[in-house]
């Protein structure tokens, strides 16, 4: 991993390409592999955190879909890195779902639940998948837990850019590479996953790379603690 003085982004040197990321790299399949590497490597915290899961239910979670219908105009809306396609499920009327995913078993379980609701996934890298698109088809974009993932992050922002209508949002989540626990637990930080964790963000980096590609960015009263792991911002195309 190189931690870069002069812009501050962290990143893998060498990254899969996406014809291995559709191979080998495939959430589901890296999800189980994470599982055993985190039980291996700390076995007392990860019987703890496995034992106390209630914990992240005692306040409402931030859905993001919930962020995206509060931002973006109803329209056509993409998820980036879909899954199995349940956030774009859960919008509101007025949105339509598209989906776009690398992983042909997660692209067709979405396809499944979004045909029937009047939408559709590319099985397609982000960059492919939104190339399918023309100019100014989505007023909205969800990048939950993705942009960390992808090789060429600028180059998907300057195409979902061209994508988005006039004024269309991008809602992003990302690990956050400045807080806190970070700091403290080092190479064992939960953001960190080897090798399909390629980008390592701060509020610094993200505004940067937000700035670059075109978007205005907030971060809101929360999205950039430090005492969070996470980090949350809208991205609005200029």
């Amino acid at each position: 991993m190189v931690d870069c003085s002069a812009c501050g982004l962290a990143y893998l040197r060498t990254v899969p390409d996406y014809a291995a990321q559709f191979a080998a790299l495939a959430w589901e399949r890296t999800t189980k592999l994470e599982e055993v590497r985190r039980q291996e490597t700390r076995p007392v915290s990860y019987r703890v955190s496995k034992a106390t899961r209630r914990r992240l239910h005692l306040l409402p979670r931030r859905r993001i879909e919930d962020q995206l219908a509060r931002h973006a105009a109803p329209g056509n809306v993409v998820d980036l890195g879909c899954g199995t396609g349940d956030h774009l499920t859960g919008l509101p009327a007025g949105y339509v779902p598209h989906g776009v995913e690398i992983s042909t078993a997660l692209a067709e379980q979405a396809q499944a639940k979004l045909l029937p609701i009047g939408g559709q996934v590319a099985n397609a890298s982000s960059l492919d998948g939104l190339r399918q698109f023309a100019d100014g088809f989505f007023t909205g974009a969800m990048l939950r837990s993705y942009l960390e993932h992808e090789s060429r992050p600028a180059e998907v922002l300057r195409e979902l850019h061209r994508t988005l209508a006039p004024g269309g949002v991008a809602i992003v989540k990302v690990p956050n590479y400045a807080s806190w626990n970070r700091h403290v637990m080092g190479a064992r930080w939960c953001g960190f996953r080897w090798p399909d964790h390629m980008n390592h963000f701060t509020p610094r980096t993200l505004t940067a790379l937000a700035a670059r590609t075109g978007y205005g960015i907030r971060f809101g009263l929360t999205g950039r603690l430090p005492t969070s792991d996470n980090m949350w911002a809208v991205l609005r195309k200029r």
